[in-house]
């Protein structure tokens, strides 16, 4: 129950932090090893424990089981420790001990996750994977006499914004692989066919995931996908489209431009110019996500006007009181955070491991003094309804945020018609330019 009642507990913390989404088929019963990409420290195996829908026990770096807090929940999902030449070469041989361990957890029928990379990063691309995954499943699988019937999972892992508050998150979760099909690999060499099935994995992975040669051509994918899907009637100009959505359109631009860098530099710089230049003109109107649509239909307007300051309106009382209540903690964590002086890809980690302390032991210590002043009726009264003020003034956070910069985006798109129109003959420019890449790649591919 322990392991079950924490996931659910870093489930729901990690769900608060960011807006998560979810893809693909879910992780199925029985012995089950969950592999992901890792591009966000401690919150990556958060992330999975909310979304695979079923317990998972992480494998993690040795120094994490040591510290108070990460380590406590760590051993109470059930983690086990990977011992890593960098932080400890004398440690190395209790991996032993730790994939014993593993394969002992998928022959009991449980899930396991691992991240073959091997360590979290900020890079643009997927690290080269490491064989403990693929060496994991082959001998879990070779121990059972190959009728385990193992299956790997792979997830990937995409963020936007990934260390701040309320960003964004989706996990999509691949096909699983069948560890049995590599039984007569692994009869004939044991080490080829850890190398062919970490292949697999990866082939999986760079599928599920975002994958660019240079970090600047993240900014070029994400706002060349937003001009294209607006143009071409996929989403509507200030609509917020699901990463569900996003994410295959993106990868299809990521494979084109790694095509015409190869192909046709020139080309690509001058695209590259031609979607800043966009990009500024965006900046103009205060447009962050979404786009600028050319005209503003009077009655869609006022429908939309009409709906959003009803629903902040009831929402506000709610919501103030949900401020009040956790901003205190909210600005402790905001203010801790940063004097550990994180990476990038550890920054939410140590946000949202704060918070789950903080948090809890805010609404104890408030639920304490109520049953001294007020009793237990009134206590347990507050014990349910501050973390339900608590959602409702993010939720309320959300929505004026997205209100105020469609407010901003649409008061400057008044003043600056020439603009808007400026904008939208670049975009249609700008679309004609993919289109004709695009081809030109199809061509490439048939010849």
């Amino acid at each position: 129950m322990l392991p079950r009642i924490i996931t659910k507990l870093v489930g729901w913390a990690v769900a608060v932090f960011y807006d998560v989404e979810r893809a693909g088929p879910k992780v199925g019963a029985g012995p089950v090893l969950v592999v992901a990409n890792h591009p966000n420290a401690l919150v990556d195996p958060l992330i999975i424990f909310h979304t695979a829908g079923r317990a998972t026990r992480p494998l993690a770096k040795a120094p994490l089981f040591e510290q108070a807090l990460l380590g406590t929940v760590l051993k109470g999902l059930g983690g086990l420790p990977v011992y890593r030449k960098q932080d400890d070469p004398q440690l190395m041989h209790l991996n032993d001990r730790t994939f014993d361990a593993a394969i002992a957890a998928l022959q009991e029928g449980g899930a396991v996750q691992m991240y073959p990379e091997g360590q979290s990063h900020s890079e643009p691309a997927l690290a080269p994977l490491r064989t403990g995954a693929a060496r994991i499943a082959l001998l879990a699988e070779d121990r059972a006499g190959w009728t385990l019937g193992l299956r790997v999972q792979p997830v990937g892992l995409t963020y936007t914004r990934k260390h701040l508050f309320r960003g964004t998150v989706i996990a999509v979760f691949g096909d699983p692989i069948e560890v049995g099909d590599y039984q007569s690999d692994y009869a004939t060499e044991e080490r080829a066919a850890a190398r062919r099935l970490t292949e697999s994995i990866r082939d999986r992975l760079e599928k599920l995931t975002l994958n660019f040669d240079e970090e600047s051509d993240r900014e070029l994918v994400d706002v060349a996908e937003r001009l294209y899907a607006r143009e071409k009637g996929l989403a509507r100009p200030r609509e917020r489209a699901a990463m569900a959505q996003r994410l295959p359109r993106m990868q299809r631009f990521a494979e084109g431009l790694r095509w015409l860098r190869a192909e046709d530099p020139e080309a690509l710089e001058g695209l590259r110019h031609s979607v800043t230049r966009y990009l500024r003109l965006l900046t103009l109107f205060g447009a962050r996500d979404g786009d600028v649509p050319r005209r503003y239909p009077l009655t869609p307007v006022l429908v939309y006007a009409l709906r959003q300051i009803v629903m902040l309106a009831l929402v506000f009382p709610a919501a103030i009181a949900g401020a009040l209540v956790w901003g205190a903690p909210f600005l402790f964590t905001r203010w801790a955070a940063p004097r550990f002086r994180p990476e990038l890809d550890q920054i939410a980690t140590y946000k949202v491991s704060i918070g789950i302390v903080t948090f809890p032991s805010w609404l104890a210590a408030i639920v304490a003094v109520t049953w001294l002043v007020a009793g237990t009726t009134t206590s347990l009264t507050a014990a349910i309804i501050l973390p339900i003020l608590g959602l409702a003034a993010v939720a309320w956070r959300d929505r004026q945020a997205t209100v105020r910069e469609d407010v901003r985006v649409f008061f400057r798109a008044r003043r600056r018609s020439q603009s808007t129109d400026r904008l939208a003959e670049l975009r249609a420019r700008l679309v004609a330019e993919f289109d004709d890449v695009a081809e030109r790649w199809r061509v490439d591919r048939t010849v």
